[in-house]
C-alpha cells in the first residue's frame, strides 16, 4: 500500500534529507550559541545581579551611632531628618570619612496599636538592648517608666548607674525641650513644619542607658562606644556641633 511504504521504507525517507550538521569548530560553536545564548545571557546576569548583592552586604559600613526612638515618630521622613540633623553632633568612629547616625524607631505605648504589633516592637527592642545596639535613647514619658521598671535600664545623665530601685527619673533623662541641639533641628516634613515637629516631640526625653554592672563593660569596645555616645549625648544638651566642640 502507497502508505504503508513511505513509513516503512527508509530509503524514500526524505523528511531529514536537508538537515545541516556542523563540521568545523567554527560552524559547531555557532549552532551551540544560537540554542543556548538565552541561557547563557540570562545566567550573567543572575551573576552579576548576585555578585553586586554580595558586594553591596561586604561593602557596607556600621553606623557611627544607632539611636533608639522609642514611642515613635511622626514618620519615616521625620526619621531620615533625624538621622542627618544628629550627624554634626557625632564623630566619624569607623574612620570612612562621614558620621552616619542611624535611628531605629519602636512604636511602643500607643493604645490604639494593635496588641500583636506592640509585642513585636517590644521584642525588637528588647533585642537592641541585649546586643548593645543603642546607648542614646530618645523616649517619651510612659515608654520611660515601662522600661525603667523592668529592673532598672537607665542611667543618670552623667552616665553613673542609679541605686537600685530609683524613681527620681529627673537625674535620668533631660526633657526634649531643655536640650539645645534637638529644639535647634529643623525635623519638618511635607505635612508638619519645624514648630509644628518641635511642638510633636516635645514629650520626649533624652536618655543613656546603664553599662555599669552589665556583661557590656567588660567589652573594651561596647565600653568605646559608650564613652562617645556620652560626648555626643553632652553635645546635644549643649547644642554644640563636634566643629564648633573643637
Amino acid at each position: 500500500m502507497p502508505r504503508e511504504h513511505l513509513f516503512l521504507d527508509g530509503e524514500e525517507d526524505t523528511i531529514h534529507a536537508n538537515e545541516i550538521v556542523p563540521k568545523t569548530p567554527k560552524e559547531k560553536r555557532a549552532n551551540w550559541w544560537f540554542y543556548h545564548k538565552v541561557h547563557v545571557i540570562v545566567g550573567v546576569l543572575l551573576v552579576a545581579l548576585a555578585g553586586g548583592l554580595i558586594y553591596s552586604l561586604l561593602s557596607k559600613t556600621a553606623p557611627d551611632y544607632t539611636i533608639a526612638v522609642v514611642g515613635g515618630l511622626y514618620s519615616e521622613d521625620m526619621a531620615n531628618a533625624l538621622e542627618a540633623e544628629l550627624a554634626p553632633y557625632g564623630e566619624d568612629r569607623n574612620g570612612d570619612g562621614q558620621v552616619e547616625v542611624q535611628v531605629i524607631t519602636y512604636p511602643i505605648g500607643d493604645s490604639s496599636a494593635d496588641p500583636q504589633v506592640q509585642e513585636a516592637n517590644s521584642v525588637r527592642l528588647m533585642g537592641d538592648a541585649s546586643e548593645f545596639t543603642s546607648v542614646i535613647y530618645l523616649i517619651n514619658g510612659d515608654s520611660f517608666e515601662w522600661m525603667q521598671n523592668q529592673g532598672g535600664f537607665f542611667a543618670y545623665t552623667d552616665g553613673s548607674t542609679p541605686p537600685e530601685d530609683a524613681s527620681d527619673y529627673e537625674n535620668m533623662r533631660v526633657a526634649w525641650s531643655d536640650c539645645k541641639g534637638l529644639t535647634a533641628m529643623d525635623l519638618s516634613v511635607n505635612s508638619l513644619s519645624k514648630e509644628e515637629v518641635q511642638d510633636y516631640m516635645s514629650s520626649f526625653y533624652m536618655a543613656l542607658r546603664m553599662i555599669d554592672g552589665t556583661n557590656f563593660e567588660n567589652n573594651a569596645g561596647d565600653v568605646d562606644y559608650y564613652k562617645d555616645c556620652q560626648a555626643m549625648f553632652q553635645r546635644l544638651i549643649d547644642g554644640t556641633p563636634v566643629e564648633a566642640d573643637s
